[in-house]
């Protein structure tokens, strides 16, 4: 197993694998800066041109991705492959944190794939000895609150930071994992 490879994993409902271009535009159809709750906006916006972070080049995204020590899942959905979120796991640390970002379609909330595939992810981390796992995300954010809770991450701080969606400052929670 190579260090920063994203590799397959399956979950009862899913497989979380490479994505593509066209799995980054159908995750990143909305603006999800507006209706996931943070600031008060819970507004489902779609994007005139959605979001596509991998571009034609498959194999190349994956290989930036490793060399800048990214692990890059997009979740599927094994009953019809559809594409309905994507996690990404960076910003290791040199006492074996690391820190995980989610985003799932707005389609598919509140049906347990963000903590399905948070969870099956933690997994291949404890197997690759990190000691931690660090979630931030902002004030309103419910969803990625009850997820965090659910999987038994702990509270660890608070901090006022600047919301460029909205100028403004607000609260940014950060909820760690121990993996030990």
């Amino acid at each position: 197993m190579k260090k920063y490879e994203t590799i397959n994993i399956e979950t009862d409902r899913m497989i979380l694998k490479k994505g593509d271009s066209f799995a980054s535009k159908k995750v990143y159809e909305y603006d999800l800066t507006k209706c996931t709750g943070i600031d008060g906006q819970n507004e489902l916006v779609k994007f005139d041109n959605p979001i596509d972070f991998i571009g034609d080049n498959v194999e190349e995204y994956y290989n930036e991705c490793e060399n800048d020590k990214i692990y890059d899942w997009y979740l599927y959905l094994k009953k019809d492959n559809i594409p309905i979120g994507n996690i990404l796991a960076d910003r290791e640390d040199e006492y074996g944190a690391i820190e995980l970002s989610y985003n799932i379609h707005p389609d598919y909330w509140g049906k347990g794939y963000a903590t399905e595939a948070v969870q099956s992810i933690i997994e291949y981390l404890k197997e690759l000895k990190y000691k931690k796992v660090i979630i931030h995300f902002y004030e309103g954010n419910n969803k990625s609150k009850r997820v965090c809770e659910k999987l038994g991450f702990k509270l660890n701080s608070k901090e006022l930071k600047f919301y460029k969606p909205t100028n403004k400052n607000i609260e940014e929670y950060e909820y760690v994992l121990d993996l030990d």
